[in-house]
């Protein structure tokens, strides 16, 4: 039950005078016995500020979590990571990663969207979020740095960013596998070996992982089979991809490191559905009663059993190249990274939910991209210590979209044509940027530094848009143009103090600006381009290691001006980018980990958001008869206003080393809205999740052996929703969080 305002306040009150602390939890701090049975909390070093950093005196929100966290977490993909993160919310929609940080993401309904949240693989920029899936494999560990990152970032981080840092080769041989079996026939086989290949010149890792899982949902098609036996079924959220990675690294000289990286990712599956949410606004009588005589009827609300008339299916393949250059030049240090990738998702669904043969969509990307960036970093240890680095990126996006309408014709009193309708909304999108940025830290005494950066960016877009109705009447609704160039220009200023009140406490404040560019709507009839965002950030924050640095608790506050911010929405069938409103955007957040004593570690979470639209005057494009509507105080898509987490570990020492470790995890999150005005057809109420996992573990560390069980109550959580367009009745779709999953894992490290 969702708790009372005054319950919510009262537990805002009771955080904020009883903790007073500040953000940016390392998650993978745990217990380290030293001597006479003292505990002391791991120091945590971190890439975040694009130099390694001491996570405690790294002046911004950062969670981090290593790879040893995510597997006792059982946390296999982003989405889960954002389950457990207080002020994260990510949802995977047709194959990518739908990432909110404090209220500010995007949710694109048609391919070709941008993000709001940066994600970078070994401090490589994906532009496409869908890079996010394989990139969540064989980590060493994960950064999610929040707010605006707008200095060392650049474009599309207005939220912040989320950094995959993957395993490196290691000096010495190592051989390392994993075999999991669990419910819905799932099984992952994983191995990687690393090690010299010409002695401490030449190192090496390859990881390879392929895994597969039978579908969460069941279709039921009501033919008969060419047997007879009855209606045919299939599935949807299957899983079965591969992925590898193989790095390469030489070391020529002792002041020179070069690491060549190549990661391929493939898949051949469902895993891209459109489950059925709520009756929607119901736009169309005439589409409703052909689904009728056609035999579909629509599912249960949240069902994962429902009518289809098409094979699903989603078949995305992603490779890239990369090249790290780290050169010493004395005590300063040159690096360059390089990089090339190419994604392209592709996948189909039955938007009408139903078995009736009403409309699939076709989903496809052909994205290319370049980057190449250059950094110059002065020594860290001196009164001042600084950062320049110049950036450039170049993309290409073949978008395509296209819908099959197979009733248009009828519904407009046209001739039967079974070959009618194809909708195509299709295009292509280029951009070109370039930034040149610096950050510098002076120590104005031996507590307290000074913080300056900025960074100069420069973006120029264009493209065409392609959009043709085939078999309708000819030309009536098409849109073939050219974009013309279109450029965008930022500077983002960053300015902040950082004071060290001892070696337990450190505080620090920022003022920064971040900015998403603007653009096009590309596969739509919308021809002029859309505005960037800006924000302007305003944060304090406290990171303390307490009682001898058994307990870890870090806050942050922080208050967010909020203009142009890009909202997609449906308005009849056409998708629409708007730069509808400004928001204000202030909340607390508060991260820590208690080492209770040796065997027994409490970590914790908690994030109070107040995201709220301001100065907002629109029309529903579901509802304009209401007219333009007042939005201010309307909460902001995919911003809870309070969620909590909750994780305890006990580890017990068997005979001879041996030991089993029992972990448990809980979260709870406030409801959500999915549209702009807070309807309550695209909400997700409040909810629990939990899960457990169980770890024996041999004494010499070479082999492990889990049960691991997850979302124990079996609750349906939408992740995401939107409206359909009206010429199929404005239903309201989106996903589900994965069901309840349990199985066991094991592990062998040589």
């Amino acid at each position: 039950m969702e708790p009372t305002r005054k319950l919510k306040s009262a537990l805002l009150g009771g955080v904020v005078l009883s903790s007073l602390s500040v953000i940016s939890q390392g998650y993978a701090a745990k217990a380290e016995p030293e001597g006479n049975e003292t505990l002391t909390m791991e120091e945590i070093l971190i890439t975040a500020q694009r130099r390694t950093t001491n996570l405690q005196t790294t002046a911004s929100a950062i969670s981090a979590l290593s790879g040893e966290g995510l597997e006792n977490r059982s946390i296999t993909d982003v989405e889960g990571l954002g389950q457990f993160n207080p002020s994260m919310d990510v949802a995977l929609y047709q194959g990518e990663a739908q990432v909110y940080i404090r209220g500010i993401g995007y949710s694109g309904i048609i391919g070709g969207t941008d993000s709001s949240t940066a994600l970078h693989v070994d401090g490589v920029y994906m532009s496409r979020s869908s890079a996010a899936v394989p990139g969540f494999f064989d980590l060493d560990r994960v950064e999610v740095v929040r707010g605006p990152q707008g200095t060392l970032y650049g474009r599309n981080a207005t939220s912040g960013s989320v950094n995959l840092i993957p395993k490196k080769p290691t000096d010495e041989f190592a051989l390392e596998g994993s075999f999991t079996v669990g419910n819905y026939d799932h099984y992952k086989a994983f191995g990687a070996i690393s090690g010299p290949l010409a002695g401490d010149k030449l190192l090496a890792r390859l990881a390879v992982q392929k895994e597969n899982h039978a579908g969460y949902t069941t279709f039921i098609r009501p033919v008969d089979d060419p047997l007879g036996l009855g209606a045919v079924t299939g599935e949807g959220e299957s899983k079965d991809d591969f992925v590898t990675r193989l790095t390469i690294e030489a070391r020529p000289s002792d002041d020179l490191t070069i690491t060549l990286t190549g990661d391929y990712y493939k898949a051949d599956d469902t895993q891209s559905v459109w489950l059925y949410l709520d009756r929607g606004t119901a736009t169309n009588p005439f589409f409703r009663d052909y689904v009728t005589a056609q035999g579909g009827t629509l599912p249960k609300v949240k069902s994962r059993t429902l009518g289809s008339d098409i094979e699903h299916f989603n078949k995305p393949e992603i490779w890239g190249l990369s090249a790290h250059v780290d050169y010493s030049i004395g005590d300063y240090t040159v690096n360059s990274i390089t990089a090339y990738k190419e994604t392209h998702p592709l996948n189909r669904n039955d938007l009408d939910t139903s078995a009736a043969f009403g409309v699939d969509q076709l989903r496809e990307e052909d994205h290319r991209q370049f980057s190449q960036e250059i950094q110059l970093s002065s020594p860290s240890d001196g009164d001042l210590s600084w950062i320049l680095g110049l950036y450039y990126f170049t993309e290409d996006n073949d978008v395509r979209n296209e819908y099959f309408l197979p009733f248009i014709d009828e519904q407009f009193g046209l001739p039967s044509d079974p070959g009618c309708c194809l909708l195509k909304l299709n295009g292509t999108a280029e951009t070109e940027a370039f930034a040149i940025f610096g950050e510098a830290t002076y120590s104005l005494s031996d507590r307290l530094d000074l913080v300056l950066g900025g960074r100069y960016s420069t973006e120029k877009r264009g493209g065409q848009n392609a959009v043709v109705f085939e078999s309708f009447i000819p030309g009536l609704l098409d849109n073939v143009a050219d974009l013309e160039d279109e450029t965008f220009n930022s500077f983002t200023p960053k300015v902040g103090l950082n004071f060290t009140v001892n070696d337990e406490v450190f505080l620090y404040g920022t003022i920064s600006k971040g900015f998403k560019s603007g653009g096009f709507n590309i596969g739509s009839y919308q021809n002029t381009p859309f505005e960037p965002e800006e924000i302007w950030a305003y944060e304090a924050g406290i990171k303390a290691d307490l009682f001898d640095q058994r307990l870890r608790m870090n806050a942050a506050f922080f208050y967010y001006d909020y203009t142009d911010l890009q909202i997609q929405d449906v308005e009849n069938n056409n998708t629409i980018v708007r730069n509808a409103a400004n928001a204000e955007i202030k909340g607390v957040e508060l991260e820590g980990v208690w080492l209770v004593s040796e065997a027994f570690q409490i970590d914790f979470g908690f994030a109070w958001l107040d995201a709220q639209f301001k100065d907002a005057m629109l029309i529903d494009p579901k509802n304009p008869g209401a007219g333009i509507q007042n939005l201010d105080g309307y909460r902001l898509p995919r911003a809870p206003e309070f969620k909590i987490i909750l994780g305890a570990e006990y580890r017990i020492e068997l005979a001879g080393g041996d030991s089993i470790t029992l972990r448990g995890d809980w979260a709870w999150k406030d409801k959500v809205y999915f549209s702009a005005f807070n309807v309550d057809a695209l909400k997700q109420d409040a909810y629990h999740w939990l899960k457990a996992r169980a770890t024996y573990e041999t004494a010499d560390g070479q082999w492990k052996v889990s049960t691991y069980i997850d979302n124990i109550a079996d609750v349906a959580v939408a992740t995401n929703g939107t409206f359909n367009g009206d010429i199929i009745d404005s239903t309201a779709t989106g996903n589900l969080a994965p069901p309840r999953t349990y199985g066991l894992e094991v592990k062998f490290i040589y």
